[in-house]
Protein backbone atom coordinates (compact mmCIF):
# COMPACT_ATOMS: atom_id res chain seq x y z
CA UNK A 1 0.00 0.00 0.00
CA UNK A 2 1.17 4.08 -0.05
CA UNK A 3 2.59 5.43 3.31
CA UNK A 4 2.18 8.89 3.20
CA UNK A 5 5.18 11.12 4.90
CA UNK A 6 4.30 13.28 7.57
CA UNK A 7 7.08 15.21 5.82
CA UNK A 8 5.79 14.83 2.14
CA UNK A 9 5.29 18.38 1.87
CA UNK A 10 8.14 19.84 3.15
CA UNK A 11 10.67 17.45 0.80
CA UNK A 12 8.12 18.73 -2.32
CA UNK A 13 9.36 22.49 -1.45
CA UNK A 14 12.57 21.55 -0.91
CA UNK A 15 12.60 19.25 -4.39
CA UNK A 16 11.25 22.35 -6.45
CA UNK A 17 13.70 24.65 -4.97
CA UNK A 18 16.58 22.34 -5.92
CA UNK A 19 15.03 21.59 -9.11
CA UNK A 20 14.32 24.88 -10.79
CA UNK A 21 17.79 25.71 -8.97
CA UNK A 22 19.59 23.04 -10.84
CA UNK A 23 17.81 24.26 -14.43
CA UNK A 24 18.82 27.80 -14.00
CA UNK A 25 22.38 26.75 -13.51
CA UNK A 26 22.26 24.50 -16.40
CA UNK A 27 21.22 27.42 -18.66
CA UNK A 28 22.62 27.43 -22.56
CA UNK A 29 20.86 29.40 -24.96
CA UNK A 30 17.36 28.43 -23.40
CA UNK A 31 16.37 26.50 -20.41
CA UNK A 32 16.01 22.90 -20.52
CA UNK A 33 13.90 20.14 -18.98
CA UNK A 34 15.22 19.92 -15.16
CA UNK A 35 15.96 15.96 -15.88
CA UNK A 36 16.11 14.30 -19.39
CA UNK A 37 17.09 17.79 -21.13
CA UNK A 38 18.27 16.22 -24.13
CA UNK A 39 16.03 14.65 -26.48
CA UNK A 40 16.72 12.43 -29.77
CA UNK A 41 13.65 13.65 -31.38
CA UNK A 42 9.89 13.07 -30.98
CA UNK A 43 8.28 10.51 -33.45
CA UNK A 44 5.04 9.85 -34.33
CA UNK A 45 4.03 6.14 -33.25
CA UNK A 46 0.83 4.59 -33.00
CA UNK A 47 -0.48 2.36 -29.26
CA UNK A 48 -2.48 -0.88 -30.05
CA UNK A 49 -4.01 -2.45 -27.70
CA UNK A 50 -3.93 -6.67 -28.09
CA UNK A 51 -6.93 -7.89 -29.20
CA UNK A 52 -7.11 -10.95 -26.82
CA UNK A 53 -5.76 -7.97 -23.54
CA UNK A 54 -7.41 -10.32 -20.62
CA UNK A 55 -10.68 -8.80 -19.18
CA UNK A 56 -9.12 -8.25 -15.56
CA UNK A 57 -6.59 -5.65 -17.09
CA UNK A 58 -9.10 -3.96 -19.65
CA UNK A 59 -9.10 -0.61 -17.98
CA UNK A 60 -8.55 3.24 -18.62
CA UNK A 61 -7.01 3.23 -22.05
CA UNK A 62 -6.96 -0.63 -22.26
CA UNK A 63 -10.89 -0.93 -22.20
CA UNK A 64 -11.23 -1.68 -25.65
CA UNK A 65 -9.30 -4.53 -27.32
CA UNK A 66 -8.22 -3.26 -30.57
CA UNK A 67 -8.27 0.34 -29.95
CA UNK A 68 -5.27 2.75 -31.52
CA UNK A 69 -4.41 5.48 -30.36
CA UNK A 70 -2.00 8.04 -32.05
CA UNK A 71 0.96 9.60 -30.07
CA UNK A 72 3.88 10.69 -29.19
CA UNK A 73 7.07 9.52 -27.92
CA UNK A 74 10.45 11.18 -26.99
CA UNK A 75 13.41 9.65 -26.49
CA UNK A 76 16.33 11.14 -24.25
CA UNK A 77 19.23 10.85 -22.12
CA UNK A 78 18.31 10.86 -18.31
CA UNK A 79 20.92 13.50 -17.26
CA UNK A 80 19.87 17.27 -16.29
CA UNK A 81 21.74 20.16 -18.48
CA UNK A 82 22.90 20.32 -21.98
CA UNK A 83 26.39 21.26 -21.27
CA UNK A 84 27.99 18.58 -22.56
CA UNK A 85 25.95 16.25 -22.60
CA UNK A 86 27.12 13.75 -25.36
CA UNK A 87 25.52 10.54 -25.83
CA UNK A 88 29.00 9.15 -25.93
CA UNK A 89 29.01 8.95 -22.10
CA UNK A 90 27.87 6.44 -19.60
CA UNK A 91 24.21 7.83 -18.40
CA UNK A 92 20.26 6.47 -18.38
CA UNK A 93 18.00 6.73 -21.55
CA UNK A 94 14.33 7.63 -21.65
CA UNK A 95 11.41 6.68 -23.15
CA UNK A 96 8.18 8.91 -23.20
CA UNK A 97 5.15 8.14 -24.90
CA UNK A 98 1.69 10.35 -24.78
CA UNK A 99 -1.34 9.42 -26.10
CA UNK A 100 -3.59 11.70 -27.11
CA UNK A 101 -7.28 12.61 -27.74
CA UNK A 102 -8.22 10.68 -24.57
CA UNK A 103 -11.80 10.56 -23.82
CA UNK A 104 -12.38 10.28 -19.93
CA UNK A 105 -11.39 12.62 -16.48
CA UNK A 106 -7.47 13.50 -15.77
CA UNK A 107 -6.26 13.81 -12.98
CA UNK A 108 -4.14 16.91 -14.31
CA UNK A 109 -5.51 18.91 -17.07
CA UNK A 110 -2.73 20.15 -19.58
CA UNK A 111 -2.16 23.54 -20.98
CA UNK A 112 -5.40 24.26 -23.38
CA UNK A 113 -7.64 21.36 -22.40
CA UNK A 114 -5.34 18.91 -23.58
CA UNK A 115 -5.86 15.35 -22.62
CA UNK A 116 -2.93 12.77 -22.37
CA UNK A 117 -2.31 9.66 -21.32
CA UNK A 118 1.87 9.41 -19.95
CA UNK A 119 3.70 6.67 -20.00
CA UNK A 120 7.42 8.07 -18.56
CA UNK A 121 10.26 5.11 -18.51
CA UNK A 122 13.95 5.02 -18.65
CA UNK A 123 16.06 1.65 -19.40
CA UNK A 124 16.89 0.62 -16.06
CA UNK A 125 14.55 -1.37 -14.09
CA UNK A 126 15.07 0.30 -10.41
CA UNK A 127 15.38 3.75 -9.16
CA UNK A 128 18.86 4.68 -7.09
CA UNK A 129 17.30 5.97 -4.51
CA UNK A 130 14.63 4.75 -2.11
CA UNK A 131 12.59 7.60 -0.68
CA UNK A 132 12.14 11.67 -1.32
CA UNK A 133 14.44 12.53 1.40
CA UNK A 134 17.56 10.13 0.26
CA UNK A 135 16.52 11.95 -3.42
CA UNK A 136 16.64 15.47 -2.24
CA UNK A 137 20.03 14.75 -0.27
CA UNK A 138 21.35 13.56 -3.63
CA UNK A 139 20.07 16.39 -5.86
CA UNK A 140 21.93 18.53 -2.75
CA UNK A 141 25.00 16.73 -2.78
CA UNK A 142 27.76 18.49 -4.30
CA UNK A 143 29.95 15.24 -5.11
CA UNK A 144 27.37 12.39 -5.97
CA UNK A 145 29.22 9.68 -6.07
CA UNK A 146 30.65 10.66 -2.11
CA UNK A 147 26.95 10.81 -1.22
CA UNK A 148 26.46 7.19 -1.12
CA UNK A 149 29.19 6.53 0.98
CA UNK A 150 29.27 9.59 3.29
CA UNK A 151 30.85 9.73 6.87
CA UNK A 152 33.07 6.88 8.24
CA UNK A 153 30.22 4.60 9.62
CA UNK A 154 29.69 2.38 6.50
CA UNK A 155 25.93 1.34 8.32
CA UNK A 156 25.20 4.44 7.17
CA UNK A 157 26.10 4.32 3.66
CA UNK A 158 23.63 3.45 0.92
CA UNK A 159 25.83 0.90 -0.47
CA UNK A 160 22.64 -0.43 -2.82
CA UNK A 161 21.40 2.55 -3.87
CA UNK A 162 25.30 3.50 -5.17
CA UNK A 163 25.10 0.04 -6.86
CA UNK A 164 21.97 0.97 -8.51
CA UNK A 165 23.47 4.34 -9.86
CA UNK A 166 26.19 2.96 -11.45
CA UNK A 167 24.43 0.24 -13.00
CA UNK A 168 21.53 3.11 -14.17
CA UNK A 169 24.85 4.94 -15.79
CA UNK A 170 25.20 2.39 -18.70
CA UNK A 171 27.02 3.07 -22.11
CA UNK A 172 24.37 3.93 -25.05
CA UNK A 173 22.49 1.44 -26.56
CA UNK A 174 23.05 0.91 -30.43
CA UNK A 175 20.04 2.88 -31.12
CA UNK A 176 16.94 4.19 -29.34
CA UNK A 177 14.80 1.49 -31.16
CA UNK A 178 16.70 -1.58 -29.41
CA UNK A 179 16.37 -1.56 -25.85
CA UNK A 180 14.36 -1.97 -22.89
CA UNK A 181 12.70 0.57 -20.92
CA UNK A 182 10.68 0.90 -17.51
CA UNK A 183 8.47 2.61 -15.62
CA UNK A 184 10.69 2.28 -11.85
CA UNK A 185 7.27 3.49 -9.95
CA UNK A 186 4.35 1.52 -9.05
CA UNK A 187 1.19 3.12 -10.63
CA UNK A 188 -2.38 1.51 -11.07
CA UNK A 189 -4.20 -0.37 -13.48
CA UNK A 190 -8.04 0.09 -12.28
CA UNK A 191 -8.15 -1.87 -9.20
CA UNK A 192 -4.26 -3.57 -9.82
CA UNK A 193 -0.98 -1.90 -8.34
CA UNK A 194 1.27 -2.47 -11.45
CA UNK A 195 4.86 -1.35 -12.81
CA UNK A 196 5.13 -1.19 -16.73
CA UNK A 197 7.84 -1.99 -19.39
CA UNK A 198 8.21 -1.35 -23.15
CA UNK A 199 10.59 -3.91 -25.04
CA UNK A 200 11.97 -3.90 -28.51
CA UNK A 201 9.66 -6.29 -30.62
CA UNK A 202 13.04 -8.01 -32.17
CA UNK A 203 16.60 -7.84 -32.31
CA UNK A 204 18.16 -5.59 -34.19
CA UNK A 205 18.62 -6.86 -38.31
CA UNK A 206 21.75 -4.52 -38.76
CA UNK A 207 24.49 -2.01 -37.38
CA UNK A 208 23.66 1.41 -36.93
CA UNK A 209 25.37 4.16 -39.96
CA UNK A 210 25.94 6.92 -37.42
CA UNK A 211 29.48 6.64 -35.98
CA UNK A 212 29.09 5.85 -32.03
CA UNK A 213 31.47 8.73 -30.95
CA UNK A 214 29.77 11.11 -31.86
CA UNK A 215 28.07 13.48 -29.19
CA UNK A 216 24.50 13.19 -31.14
CA UNK A 217 24.98 9.82 -32.95
CA UNK A 218 22.05 8.70 -31.41
CA UNK A 219 19.63 11.01 -32.82
CA UNK A 220 21.15 9.77 -35.99
CA UNK A 221 21.08 6.56 -35.63
CA UNK A 222 17.20 6.98 -34.99
CA UNK A 223 16.85 9.21 -38.27
CA UNK A 224 18.09 6.75 -40.28
CA UNK A 225 16.51 3.90 -38.88
CA UNK A 226 13.16 5.09 -39.49
CA UNK A 227 14.12 6.14 -42.80
CA UNK A 228 14.57 2.43 -43.75
CA UNK A 229 12.39 0.45 -41.55
CA UNK A 230 9.53 1.12 -38.42
CA UNK A 231 10.01 0.91 -35.08
CA UNK A 232 8.30 -1.64 -32.41
CA UNK A 233 7.76 -2.25 -28.84
CA UNK A 234 5.72 -5.00 -26.77
CA UNK A 235 4.44 -2.48 -23.73
CA UNK A 236 3.99 -4.77 -21.04
CA UNK A 237 2.69 -4.57 -17.29
CA UNK A 238 3.53 -6.54 -14.30
CA UNK A 239 1.13 -6.76 -11.80
CA UNK A 240 2.12 -6.31 -7.98
CA UNK A 241 2.17 -9.56 -5.90
CA UNK A 242 1.11 -9.12 -1.94
CA UNK A 243 2.45 -12.04 -1.14
CA UNK A 244 6.11 -11.37 -2.65
CA UNK A 245 8.32 -8.57 -1.60
CA UNK A 246 7.39 -5.81 -4.08
CA UNK A 247 7.07 -2.76 -2.38
CA UNK A 248 5.04 0.66 -3.79
CA UNK A 249 7.05 2.75 -1.45
CA UNK A 250 10.63 1.92 -2.77
CA UNK A 251 11.28 2.05 -5.98
CA UNK A 252 15.01 0.70 -5.67
CA UNK A 253 13.78 -2.43 -4.67
CA UNK A 254 13.56 -4.03 -8.12
CA UNK A 255 10.19 -6.14 -8.52
CA UNK A 256 11.30 -9.51 -9.76
CA UNK A 257 9.97 -11.45 -12.97
CA UNK A 258 9.99 -14.67 -10.97
CA UNK A 259 7.49 -13.55 -8.97
CA UNK A 260 5.50 -11.79 -11.72
CA UNK A 261 6.56 -11.70 -15.04
CA UNK A 262 5.59 -8.83 -17.48
CA UNK A 263 2.39 -9.26 -19.37
CA UNK A 264 2.22 -7.71 -22.95
CA UNK A 265 -1.24 -5.50 -23.29
CA UNK A 266 -0.18 -3.25 -26.35
CA UNK A 267 1.75 -3.19 -29.20
CA UNK A 268 3.82 0.16 -30.05
CA UNK A 269 4.42 0.96 -33.81
CA UNK A 270 6.55 3.37 -35.10
CA UNK A 271 5.99 3.90 -38.86
CA UNK A 272 8.61 5.23 -41.15
CA UNK A 273 9.13 8.91 -40.87
CA UNK A 274 11.18 12.18 -40.94
CA UNK A 275 11.57 13.93 -37.38
CA UNK A 276 14.58 16.17 -37.58
CA UNK A 277 12.69 19.30 -39.16
CA UNK A 278 13.69 22.24 -37.10
CA UNK A 279 10.24 23.09 -36.31
CA UNK A 280 9.64 19.43 -34.93
CA UNK A 281 12.31 19.35 -33.02
CA UNK A 282 10.85 22.50 -31.45
CA UNK A 283 7.43 21.40 -30.76
CA UNK A 284 9.55 18.23 -29.42
CA UNK A 285 11.61 20.63 -26.68
CA UNK A 286 8.29 22.56 -26.04
CA UNK A 287 6.22 19.38 -25.04
CA UNK A 288 5.50 18.65 -21.42
CA UNK A 289 5.33 15.25 -20.02
CA UNK A 290 4.28 13.95 -16.78
CA UNK A 291 2.98 10.96 -15.11
CA UNK A 292 0.24 12.90 -13.79
CA UNK A 293 -1.25 13.01 -17.49
CA UNK A 294 -3.15 10.33 -16.50
CA UNK A 295 -6.48 8.84 -16.32
CA UNK A 296 -7.68 7.64 -12.77
CA UNK A 297 -7.22 4.22 -13.39
CA UNK A 298 -3.71 4.75 -14.31
CA UNK A 299 -2.81 6.94 -11.37
CA UNK A 300 0.77 7.32 -10.27
CA UNK A 301 1.55 5.69 -7.06
CA UNK A 302 4.17 5.63 -4.28
CA UNK A 303 6.19 8.80 -2.67
CA UNK A 304 8.27 9.41 -5.79
CA UNK A 305 5.35 9.59 -8.04
CA UNK A 306 3.93 11.81 -5.96
CA UNK A 307 6.16 14.37 -5.61
CA UNK A 308 7.10 14.07 -9.29
CA UNK A 309 3.33 15.54 -9.62
CA UNK A 310 4.35 18.76 -8.44
CA UNK A 311 8.04 19.28 -9.70
CA UNK A 312 7.03 18.33 -13.05
CA UNK A 313 4.85 20.98 -13.33
CA UNK A 314 6.96 23.59 -11.59
CA UNK A 315 9.78 23.08 -13.31
CA UNK A 316 7.43 22.56 -16.69
CA UNK A 317 5.83 26.26 -16.08
CA UNK A 318 9.20 28.04 -14.86
CA UNK A 319 11.29 26.74 -17.93
CA UNK A 320 8.02 27.69 -20.29
CA UNK A 321 7.73 31.55 -18.93
CA UNK A 322 11.79 31.46 -18.78
CA UNK A 323 11.91 30.71 -22.40
CA UNK A 324 8.71 32.53 -23.60
CA UNK A 325 7.06 29.56 -25.34
CA UNK A 326 3.74 27.59 -24.37
CA UNK A 327 3.30 24.02 -24.01
CA UNK A 328 1.60 22.84 -27.61
CA UNK A 329 -2.07 22.24 -27.28
CA UNK A 330 -2.65 20.65 -31.15
CA UNK A 331 -1.00 17.41 -31.08
CA UNK A 332 -2.70 15.62 -33.87
CA UNK A 333 -0.54 14.39 -36.91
Amino acid sequence: DEILRADEAEQTERSISTFIKNIEEDKTSYLARGAHSKGHGCVKAYFEIDKSIPSYLQHGVFNTPGRIYKSWIRFSNASAGMKDNHDTDKDAHGMAIKLFNIDAEHLLKTAGGTETQDFLMHDSPVFFTANINDYNRFLESEDKILYFVKGFNPFNWHLRELTHALETLKPPPLSPLWTQYFSNTAYKLGPHNIKFSARACATPKREPQAEPTEPDFLQKVLADELQQTEGCFDFMVQLQDPDKYMPIEDPSIEWLESDSPFMPIAKIRIPKQEFTRPEQLNFCENLSYSPWHSLEAHRPIGELNRIRKEVYEASSTHRHERNNTEIPTNLDW
